[in-house]
């Protein structure tokens, strides 16, 4: 292992900064998970990879842990010398969970494990440091939960456990176990890196792996420290003849525990042999992978090496000590051992390259030094001998290596285990040995001499009589007639997959991750010796699994050919020049294209034909596992040109061809017509030939006279002919398949059996799967596509109205429906029906409506049936998982073909050219069926498949892995249909999902709602997701059998989302809670762990735990405790695991959604797991804080980091400035002042000063993106300003801090109130365009409902994936063209992520500036700023002018918060001039636009107006002042009154009454107050007043408003027509107080007009006392009304007066009379006197003494006049009275009787002057 350099490696980090150590196992977990990392993780890991430590180990895989040196002595004790820590790196005393202890400690037990395991001491250090570091969530695991039934749940135990720990020495052990059990972790997990990394760098291509470069850079080094290969073999032998040493072989660790015999000393020696044997399974498969292609020699070394060491060890069949011999896990590691070993084995004996060196040694002239052969010495030198090779040329060229491989060979040759190397071998020896005989001159007299120009024959024919101990052909011989046979046993066992392998016993190739590349190295080998063996079933048999690539498993195939790429283009094998020589034949690719490829290998399936179909699933089977080379294996099958059979009974119309006197004729001739398959009934002309004369029209096959064939057979009396003709066999399995469904098969023989029909509709199915137009289908390409090409020449001869489709489908239908007992056909008939889904919709529709797959109807149900007493009985589930797999389709074929549905329920036509139909098929019909139909089919799915989730952990299985691949399926299932109903289409609203885009599932989500998101009845269906939720946590630690590992996982992760997604849709449908949240919650510790338990479940399991507490948080009651469920023990350590984020890979996802978490607790009533997460207090068992020092909270961690906002991925910088931000604003009590961190606020204010967006054409969509995140930044950072000052109060402490805040925000007052890039035209044409290219499409169908997480990016509104499903057949969606529509799409997405980011900045801001008001009357810079900014956000309105509805919200808000932020300065400025300009833009707001204004007020729709109009209010209040007002100022004023004023409340009177529901009294209200802020603007406006009357008499404002009086009704007193009549009143009261105006009053006739209305009629008699509305109405507008009326036109309205004194005679009698005695005095009857008695004395002053004695009201005056006096002599009886009516009345306090006093003076003076 290479020295350490400190300066590179993450060790001292971790001492120094307590960062977290990465380790081997979490690197692997990490290069090894789809999708790719995030930039941070990639760049973490590189680091990582790229440090010495690492490269020495990865390099060193084989032995990563040196023993130790004084080189690594000096190193250690450099890193851990205590110079270099200061008192600040010491860890807390005590160390919190996790974190590392004193250097000392750290030191002393690296030092203790260096001697215990005789590694290297930084090493040992590295191991202590991890041990420590992964202490919280080991603890996690074994923390107690809450009091649930999954408070208890763990993880499994260590193999190396200490039961019953009793005292500090068994801690001690413990410790070390834990250690040693790391240790030897870490050793498996480096060899497996290193596997990815050569993994990697054969990826042809490197956009598809992120770790190529890595993995070619790993490759280089490892060339530059020598050859890798011979190391790791050398490494191997090592450990396997270690075993021969019995305990002698033993590390010491190991020897000194494992000879007491005690249980310890057991779990010691079964830890130490499972190690030793994984280790070499690993470093096996690493060595396979570095000879699969080769970037260095193999060798002679390493082929001497590996087969001495096969040949001692059987290959690897025996082992001398086995301490624990009958152990059943070891026992199968050393049956793993062998299988892989025959496959590395043979791999290294390099096949290809050996034949093609071998054929260019031979090509070489004898002048050409060779490297087997020396120079050429002319005629007469001496006789040459073998020259010296290098044992590290390629190992064919060096004679040794080759004498050690047969002996090996022979030695071993009847052990199944070499069996593959053995062929290898023969076919090899075999070349070698004819191409000696070709380059040998045999015709010399003198002996066998070389030819001419031939340069190997010299060495090799000396040298291949050598090998064996008789001649080379018989030693060859001996060898295949043994090895092949086992070959064939061996490949089988291989190949096929069993119940052991499935089940994680033994080995298989498809059980490893290089499987399919260990079956091209095994298929390249069959091919080359497939003619060593007789023709046979098992010759076949692997002939099929060699190439066989299984329905369900195409996908990942394909993925493979794409990443398993030719030498030539594969950068690793490049690395070497002289290693870079194309290969006539490789390993890479499709083993089916070498096949075909291949002119020997084809000679296999020739010899099948020529038994076809005598012998006919021979060849069915071979030609189908080929059958993923379509266009080969169609063309094979339609130039057929044997067909073998078995001749009928007294057939002798044929004659013999040759000599006529042998006995035996071998060849023959029909004499006549053989008629294989009758014709079907029909006249006498309709059965006619084709024209090659095989096949007639009724579907009779017919071989035509003078055909010659071959007599292969005459046993048994029965003659078998193989005729030699050209023929198409498509027909012919058609017709077959037509007898078979007509039980027509007696004279088929085995063609027509059950297996052969299992056979033919398989081959067909492969066919279907691998054409063209299958490919173009699934992939959802542009075009027109038909059906492939088999069909219709299978279909060539069946019967009118019948296809080979339609008679499958009856077939299938037929054994459905006697489906009593497990039939293979129903799996080939349901792939069948699978591989039509997408090519042929408009079949498989109609064929499962009628179908008894399902019940329907009363009938059918056969999916069901066979699960209950078939499968379940057997415990395997093939069937099931195929018809789940259909279901699988089903359901997307029914999103692709939502838009015909779409189309058809609108009543339009609608042509979609899809690549998933046929061309021009319209409405409902294209389909077979209408949607509901459809509905009805994925309904019935969706009941069987939920009936099985209930049930399926109960179920029987012999393997294990069918149980897994049941729950991610129907997990998988459900959450794509719940997904695709709910997640798109907001428009039609949660209830109303059958008329979404989507519609056609809206059934089958409906039922798992129901079924899942009860709120009562049963529970089974949630027991497979609390299962699954403990499997988890149970989830095995294992570097073997990673593809069930995997599977394992996925399943945990599918169920997980799946949970997660339910939680979320009831959250979305407004549900009550249900019964599964419940459980969850109850489940939380299970959760908790869950999280510890793997890091891939960490991001399913924060997402399910943030819904979960978000969905009980929207709630009206109190929710489920998140920590009373998880316990105080489970909490802690989740808290200390969630702390430590993602260190150290940072990955973007996964901390992003730990602060979402974090939001999401805050915000959600979860009181107790807040105050955890803000404060950091640790939390005792029974409740009680505890006493040990805090750690860092989850908030102090997020201030810390934040503090480097700009070094941030801005997705997470967004995720903890809104965990920040929320925290702050639902609980800033409990936390502590953001000012009191150093650096937090002035970090957040610096970004904010250096921040600038400027949008550009050429930005592309990637940086729009971030440009929006930036944005949210900004917006969020507003917002944690705006509550920091908020919770404060601002006062003079924080006036340094504003100072230094100003000037940094002028990013805010420049950019927050813009909404700027929004592309209008882009949206209007993109939704015209497409609806009238889609008509039965709108594009708000596929935008994403609130049940989607929110997101930035191409696919953030709009469902571009549900986009391409529905309409990518469609060549305009999506042709690769930049115009295409999804490319549209998706810049409507990335342009309205930058509006809604505007959006976001724009109400933060709002916020802000809200708060910031309260410094403007010390800041006269922050005044203006901010009465800049209030008429930038009208000028903004004005001059944006954007689309309404889309951006009505943004123009209200912004008006909104124009109107705060003026009524705040206005508070705070009184009256400032400054606001004249804020005057000037609004009234241009309104009057710009005028007929907008006027539309707005007549329709009721005030939202956006209204703050305009209090904006204009406050501005008039403050412009106020006792100097005239400019001329031009004037007129502006009586603009305003007249479109405002006078129009506007007409046009608000007739939207009161014709919008009731949507007109706002508060309006009129507005009007008014705006009137009298006009009026009162100057003592001496007169010049505006006639203006006013003019207008007012133009808009008929007077009369509108004595209508909207009159319309009150008499007995609504507080419904809205009595408030539209006070308001009415008021505004003519106000209007009354300009002299001009109150003539024009007067002349309209308005007391008459009013005191005619049935309001004023019940006023006038009603009794006291009134109700305060009626009340508000007579004493406060009527009355002062009347008086100002009087007061300003004077006798002339004399008249006028007297008759509404008159008519409110009843009203002033009451007024005057309630003096007498009153209960309580409130200020409105103060008021109320004074008017009274102003008005009788200003009419008696005028002369009309006489109209006031005709009231009669002398009485109540006197009784007024003594009751004031009375109350006025005795003020405190007074003070006592009084009463508030208002709230405002309540705060004026004593003022209030004050007034009250003032107001009874008055009306005593008023009183006694009318009196006088």
């Amino acid at each position: 292992m290479a020295p350490i350099t400190p300066e590179c490696d993450l060790l001292d980090s971790a001492l120094k900064n307590k960062t977290i150590l990465p380790s081997w196992r979490s690197i692997f977990t990490r290069i090894t998970t789809s999708p790719a990392p995030s930039l941070p993780t990639l760049s973490r890991i590189s680091t990582f990879l790229a440090a010495p430590s690492s490269r020495a180990a990865l390099l060193a895989c084989h032995d990563p842990f040196p023993p130790p040196s004084a080189a690594s002595k000096a190193d250690f004790e450099k890193r851990t010398a205590a110079i270099n820590f200061t008192a600040a790196d010491a860890p807390d005393q005590p160390a919190a969970a996790g974190s590392l202890p004193p250097i000392a400690e750290l030191k002393d037990a690296a030092l203790e494990l260096s001697r215990t395991l005789n590694i290297d001491e930084v090493s040992a250090l590295r191991i202590v440091v991890l041990e420590r570091q992964k202490k919280p969530a080991k603890e996690l695991l074994a923390a107690q939960g809450g009091d649930g039934e999954f408070g208890n749940v763990g993880a499994l135990g260590s193999s190396l456990r200490v039961t019953d720990l009793q005292n500090t020495e068994e801690d001690k052990i413990k410790t070390l176990f834990e250690r040693v059990e790391l240790y030897l972790c870490e050793r498996r997990y480096v060899i497996k890196v290193a596997a990815v990394l050569v993994r990697a760098a054969l990826c042809a291509d490197d956009k598809k792996n992120v770790w190529s470069e890595a993995g070619r850079k790993f490759v280089e080094d490892a060339l530059g420290e020598g050859n890798m290969m011979e190391s790791v073999v050398e490494s191997i032998d090592k450990r396997w003849r270690a075993g021969a040493k019995n305990r002698e072989g033993l590390p010491e660790w190991v020897r000194t525990r494992t000879g007491d015999g005690t249980e310890r000393g057991q779990q010691v020696a079964y830890a130490w042999q499972k190690q030793t044997l994984t280790e070499t399974i690993h470093l096996l498969q690493l060595l396979f992978l570095l000879l699969y292609r080769p970037a260095d020699e193999v060798t002679a070394t390493l082929v001497m090496t590996w087969f001495k060491l096969m040949q001692d060890s059987g290959f690897l069949s025996h082992w001398i000590y086995k301490p624990l011999a009958g152990n059943r896990e070891i026992e199968n590691l050393y049956v793993y051992c062998q299988g892989l070993v025959s496959i590395v084995s043979l791999t290294v004996l390099q096949l290809p390259k050996a034949l093609d060196c071998l054929r260019d040694e031979f090509k070489k002239p004898s002048s050409q030094q060779s490297s087997v052969t020396p120079p050429a010495t002319g005629p007469a030198s001496p006789p040459r001998t073998v020259p010296t090779i290098s044992d590290k040329a390629f190992y064919i060229k060096h004679p040794t290596a080759i004498k050690v491989l047969t002996e090996c060979i022979l030695a071993t040759m009847h052990h199944p285990g070499s069996s593959l190397a053995a062929t290898a071998f023969v076919c090899i020896i075999d070349h070698l040995h004819r191409l000696v005989e070709v380059n040998t001159d045999w015709s010399d007299d003198e002996g066998i001499a070389p030819k001419r120009g031939s340069g190997a024959v010299n060495l090799y024919s000396a040298l291949l009589p050598e090998l064996f101990p008789t001649t080379v052909q018989a030693g060859l011989l001996q060898i295949a007639r043994v090895g092949f046979k086992h070959m064939l046993t061996v490949a089988t066992v291989l190949l096929e997959p069993s119940e052991q392998t499935s089940a994680g016993v033994g080995f298989a190739l498809h059980c490893e991750e290089d499987g399919l590349r260990m079956k091209n190295v095994l298929a390249h080998m069959f091919r080359k010796t497939q003619t060593y063996g007789e023709f046979s079933g098992s010759l076949v048999a692997v002939a099929f699994l060699v190439a066989d690539v299984e329905y369900t498993e195409r996908s990942e195939f394909r993925q493979f050919l794409e990443h398993d790429a030719a030498p030539e283009r594969s950068a690793a094998a490049m690395l070497l020049d002289h290693n870079n020589d194309d290969l006539e034949d490789d390993w890479s690719g499709s083993p089916a294209r070498k096949f075909w490829q291949d002119p020997g290998a084809a000679v296999l399936l020739d010899r099948a034909k020529n038994r076809f179909p005598y012998e006919p699933l021979l060849f069915l089977q071979t030609l189908r596992g080929h059958a993923t080379e379509n266009t080969a294996a169609t063309e094979y099958l339609t130039s057929m040109n044997s067909y073998t059979q078995e001749l009928p009974p007294r057939f002798k119309e044929y004659e013999g061809v040759g000599d006529d006197d042998d006995d035996e004729v071998a060849e023959i001739q029909l004499t006549a017509d053989l008629t294989l398959f009758a014709p079907r009934s029909g006249s006498l002309f309709d059965d006619e030939m084709d024209p090659n004369g095989v096949y007639t029209s009724l579907g009779g096959i017919v071989i035509p006279a003078g055909t010659h064939g071959i007599v292969t057979s005459t046993g048994g009396g029965r003659t078998v002919v193989a005729w030699q003709f050209q023929y198409n066999a498509l027909p012919m399995l058609g017709r077959v398949l037509e007898c078979a469904l007509s039980s027509s098969t007696a004279s088929l023989g085995d063609l027509g059996s059950t297996e052969g029909v299992t056979e033919i509709v398989a081959l067909l199915t492969m066919l279907i799967a691998s054409s063209r137009e299958f490919a173009a289908c699934e992939a959802r390409l542009p075009g027109h596509y038909g059906l492939p090409q088999v069909l219709e020449d299978a279909s060539d001869i069946l019967g009118r109205n019948k296809d080979v489709v339609s008679i499958i489908f009856d077939l299938l239908d037929s054994a459905l429906n006697r489906a009593a007992s497990p039939d293979p056909f129903f799996i080939a008939g349901l792939q069948f029906v699978d591989s039509l889904v997408h090519i042929s919709p408009q079949r498989v529709w109609p064929y499962l409506a009628r179908s008894a797959l399902l019940e329907r109807h009363g009938r059918g149900g056969a999916f069901a049936r066979i699960l209950t007493s078939v499968e379940t009985v057997r415990g395997t589930y093939e069937i099931t998982l195929t018809c789940l797999g259909l279901f699988e389709s089903l359901v997307e074929e029914a999103i692709r073909s939502a838009a015909q549905h779409s189309a058809s329920r609108n009543s339009k036509s609608l042509v979609l050219a899809s690549a998933s139909k046929q061309p021009h098929r319209t409405g409902t019909g294209a389909l077979g069926v209408s949607d509901s139909v459809q509905r009805d089919i994925l309904a019935g799915f969706t009941r069987v498949a939920v009936d099985i989730f209930e049930s399926y952990r109960g179920y029987k299985y012999i393997d294990i892995a069918q149980k897994l691949a049941l729950g991610t399926k129907l997990a998988r299932i459900f959450t794509r249909i719940l997904d695709y109903v709910y997640g798109v289409d907001e428009s039609a609203g949660p209830g109303n999902a059958a008329l979404k885009l989507t519609g056609v599932l809206a059934p089958s989500a409906e039922h798992l709602v129901s079924v899942f998101l009860s709120a009562e009845g049963s529970e089974l269906p949630l027991e497979p997701i609390l299962g699954a939720l403990s499997d988890g946590v149970h989830t095995p630690e294992s570097s073997l059998y990673l593809r069930s590992l995997t599977a394992w996982i996925t399943t945990v992760t599918a169920v997980v989302d799946f949970s997660d997604i339910l939680v979320r849709v009831r959250l979305y449908l407004a549900l009550p809670p249900s019964q599964l949240e419940k459980r969850l919650y109850a489940a939380a510790p299970a959760l908790a762990k869950l999280y510890a338990a793997d890091e891939r479940y960490r991001v399913h399991v924060l997402e399910l735990l943030e819904s979960l507490v978000k969905a009980a948080g929207s709630h009206e009651e109190e929710p489920p405790s998140l920590l009373g469920h998880l316990g105080s023990e489970c909490a802690n350590h989740l808290v200390t695991l969630l702390g430590a984020l993602d260190a150290p890979y940072d990955d973007v996802d996964v901390e992003t959604r730990i602060w979402d978490l974090v939001a999401a607790v805050v915000s959600c009533k979860q009181q107790g797991m807040s105050i955890l997460l803000l404060r950091g207090e640790t939390l005792r068992s029974n409740g009680a804080a505890n006493k040990t020092p805090k750690k860092k909270s989850m908030l102090s961690l997020c201030l810390d980091a934040l503090v480097d906002l700009d070094r941030l991925p801005v997705a997470k910088a967004l995720a903890m400035l809104n965990a920040v931000a929320t925290a702050q604003n639902f609980w800033s009590l409990a936390m502590s002042d953001l000012g009191a961190h150093p650096r937090f606020l002035s970090a957040l204010t610096k970004h904010i000063e250096t921040l600038t967006i400027e949008f550009l054409p050429a930005d592309t969509t990637a940086i729009h993106t971030e440009k929006a995140q930036r944005i949210a930044v900004a917006a969020h950072i507003a917002r944690i300003l705006a509550l920091y000052f908020h919770a404060r109060r601002a006062s003079t402490a924080d006036a340094p801090f504003f100072q230094q805040l100003l000037p940094r925000l002028n990013f805010y007052f420049t950019q927050a109130v813009k909404i700027t890039g929004y592309r209008a035209s882009l949206h209007a044409h993109l939704q015209h365009n497409f609806e009238a290219k889609w008509p039965g499409v709108k594009l708000s169908q596929i935008r994403k409902t609130r049940l989607r997480r929110p997101q930035y990016g191409a696919d953030a509104f709009y469902d571009v994936t549900l986009g391409s499903a529905v309409l990518g057949g469609d060549p305009a969606w999506d042709g690769g063209r930049a115009d295409s529509y999804r490319a549209e799409v998706a810049q409507a997405n990335v342009n309205l992520c930058v509006v809604q980011a505007q959006v976001s900045l724009l109400e933060a801001w709002t916020l802000l500036a809200t708060e910031l008001t309260a410094f403007a009357a010390g800041s006269p810079e922050l005044a203006a700023k901010l009465v800049d900014m209030a008429a930038a956000c009208l000028r903004e309105n004005i001059a944006a002018g954007l689309p309404a509805p889309i951006f009505a919200h943004i123009v209200q808000q912004r008006a909104e918060f124009a109107f705060v932020v003026v009524r705040r300065l206005h508070v705070a400025l009184e009256r400032s001039l400054a606001l004249r300009a804020v005057f000037d833009v609004a009234w241009k707001a309104i009057h710009s636009n005028a007929a907008a204004f006027r539309a707005a007020l007549a329709a009721a729709d005030m939202g956006y107006y209204r703050s305009v109009l209090r904006i204009l209010y406050l501005a008039l209040t403050s412009l106020a002042s006792d100097k005239p007002p400019p001329s031009e100022f004037a007129f502006t004023v009586l603009n305003l009154l007249d479109l405002v004023v006078a129009k506007g409340f007409t046009d608000l009177a007739t939207a009161a009454h014709a919008h009731p529901a949507r007109s706002n009294p508060q309006d009129i209200a507005l009007l008014t107050a705006i009137l009298q802020a006009a009026l009162r603007l100057h003592p001496n406006m007169a010049e505006i007043h006639s203006g006013l009357s003019a207008h007012l008499a133009d808009a008929g404002t007077v009369r509108a408003a004595t209508t909207l009086f009159s319309w009150a009704p008499a007995g609504d007193a507080e419904g809205d027509g009595a408030v539209y009549a006070d308001l009415a009143a008021r505004f003519l009261l106000e209007l009354s107080t300009a002299p001009v105006v109150a003539e024009h009053l007067a002349v309209e006739g308005t007391l008459n007009a009013l005191t005619a209305s049935h309001l004023c009629a019940h006023l006038a008699v009603a009794p006291a006392p009134l109700p305060p509305r009626l009340h508000a109405i007579w004493a406060r507008a009527l009355l002062p009304l009347a008086l100002t009326l009087l007061a300003t036109i004077g006798a002339r309205v004399g008249r006028e007066i007297a008759a509404f004194l008159v008519f409110f005679r009843a009203r002033l009698r009451a007024a005057l009379a309630a003096w007498a005695k009153p209960e309580h005095v409130l200020l409105a009857n103060v008021e109320e006197g004074v008017n009274v008695a102003m008005i009788l004395a200003l009419v008696g002053k005028l002369g009309g003494r006489r109209e006031v004695e005709a009231l009669e009201v002398g009485g109540e005056v006197e009784v007024a006049e003594e009751g004031v006096a009375y109350l006025l002599a005795h003020r405190n009886y007074l003070g006592a009275l009084v009463v508030a009516g208002t709230e405002e009345e309540e705060g004026m306090g004593q003022g209030l009787v004050e007034r009250v006093e003032e107001g009874l003076r008055t009306v005593a003076g008023l009183l006694e002057g009318e009196e006088e």
